[in-house]
């Protein structure tokens, strides 16, 4: 019985340890465009499970970038933050057509018309070869 436990037990606390400690990808990306209010990031090498903020904390230790983040949102961007009625703020914007909605909003980068993430910075995965940017809107 205490065998059963104890591999139960095991298991909860392998398993925890894979969630709170995984999630953290492997990530080459640089900057290829930077106004005060667009950056523009691609990726040139990416692990399955790398992240926008990945490629933020890679550009953060090898690039003049820095960022904030509070309850899950990026509130900052190179020292440019959200209002606090957020009539002006940074949104995430793709070119993965998988990962992106159109309907949600779009910007014509480098070319191409690119559409707003589906999902936030810390989830949003990246590969190598895709266009992120972040641009200030003001609504």
């Amino acid at each position: 019985m205490k065998r059963k436990i104890f591999s139960i037990l095991w298991m909860v606390i392998s398993l925890f340890c894979m969630v709170a400690c995984g999630g953290k990808g492997k990530v080459v990306c640089e900057i290829t465009s930077q106004t005060e209010t667009r950056i523009v990031i691609t990726v040139s090498e990416a692990t399955e499970n790398a992240t926008v903020i990945d490629c933020m904390e890679y550009l953060a230790e090898k690039a003049d970038f820095a960022y904030t983040i509070s309850s899950g949102m990026v509130t900052e961007i190179n020292g440019k933050a959200n209002t606090a009625d957020f009539s002006g703020c940074w949104m995430l914007y793709t070119s993965d057509a998988e990962l992106s909605n159109t309907e949600w909003g779009t910007i014509d980068c480098d070319g191409k018309r690119i559409a707003s993430a589906i999902v936030g910075a810390e989830v949003l995965p990246v590969v190598a070869g895709e266009m992120y940017v972040w641009e200030y809107v003001q609504f």
